[in-house]
């Protein structure tokens, strides 16, 4: 018994690496059983026990389905499903100054998934997490386009607007996640030359006094409906990633801000893409606000509450 085929996990998986395979959750519907993807099912034997129950691990060792879980030790289960979420909160988070989610403390969620880990111990298999750092939540200030050349120059604004990002083409901490985190303005100079400026708000607490690696500086593709391609590297100014180029082609350009090292996501970037990035900020604000009673809120998730 190995499960179904495994795939790429997006922003609505938990997922939690255990002896012999993957747990994931999907935290839209967190109160679901986790679905179990195992790559190794005799070394999942010394788990699978305590999580789905005995009856289970006897159908798994004959090969058969495990059936719906019935956990011998109710705690594990619950430490474990804690453990998925703030492992996906170290990852999925979708914090944002634009949105009013702040950011949670690095340092306080990396405590907590060492704690975690060690109450999971018998699922990890004595495998220690790697922590994650994060930085803190700035006081929330006013944005604008960053238009750097174009806006200094006073030319004539032909074009704007404001797009969101695609979450699964950045490591987290580098973007705002908010749908109105990129903004773009088409402005013809007084020397006749024209010029795309954009701008993208950075994370929560990122701002041009912090060291970014170049290998972690995203690129902004632009592509228009004829046809137009221009990659433009973008530049920490004040608290936005900015660049400016002259547009590839004629009409609105489509915007797509991306980490070169990353891979291709499976799934365009569509309108189901941005329901579902709505539905976990929705998620982000309820656990926020005290409600998601399922999985209790994780530290990290009460400092952010009473400082926002």
């Amino acid at each position: 018994m190995s499960g179904p085929a495994p795939r790429e996990p997006g922003p609505a998986d938990a997922v939690l690496e255990v002896a012999g395979g993957h747990l994931t959750w999907n935290v839209l519907d967190p109160a679901a059983d986790p679905v179990p993807f195992l790559d190794d099912p005799a070394a999942a034997q010394g788990w699978l026990w305590a999580l789905w129950g005995e009856a289970a691990a006897l159908r798994a060792a004959a090969g058969a389905p495990l059936g719906p879980a019935v956990p011998a030790l109710p705690g594990l289960a619950d430490a474990a499903r804690r453990l998925a979420w703030a492992h996906w909160a170290a990852h999925w988070w979708p914090a944002s100054v634009l949105d009013a989610i702040p950011a949670l403390d690095g340092r306080v969620l990396a405590g907590e998934i060492a704690e975690l880990a060690a109450e999971c111990d018998l699922l990890l298999g004595g495998e220690e997490p790697e922590p994650l750092v994060t930085g803190e939540p700035p006081a929330p200030p006013g944005y604008a386009l960053a238009a750097g050349e174009a806006a200094d120059a006073g030319g004539l604004v032909l074009a704007s607007g404001t797009a969101g990002t695609d979450w699964r083409r950045c490591p987290p901490g580098l973007l705002d996640a908010s749908e109105e985190a990129v903004s773009w303005e088409i402005t013809r100079l007084p020397a006749r030359a024209t010029v795309l400026a954009l701008a993208v708000v950075a994370a929560p607490g990122l701002t041009d006094r912090t060291r970014v690696p170049e290998h972690l500086r995203p690129r902004a593709r632009v592509t228009t409906a004829d046809g137009g391609l221009a990659e433009i590297p973008l530049r920490l100014t004040d608290d936005s990633w900015t660049g400016s180029a002259p547009p590839p082609g004629a009409g609105r350009p489509d915007i797509t801000v991306h980490l070169p090292a990353f891979p291709e996501p499976p799934t365009p970037d569509d309108a189901e893409q941005r329901r579902l990035r709505q539905r976990i900020r929705a998620l982000a604000h309820a656990r926020l606000a005290g409600s998601g009673p399922v999985i209790a809120p994780l530290r990290a998730e009460t400092e952010a509450a009473r400082d926002r």
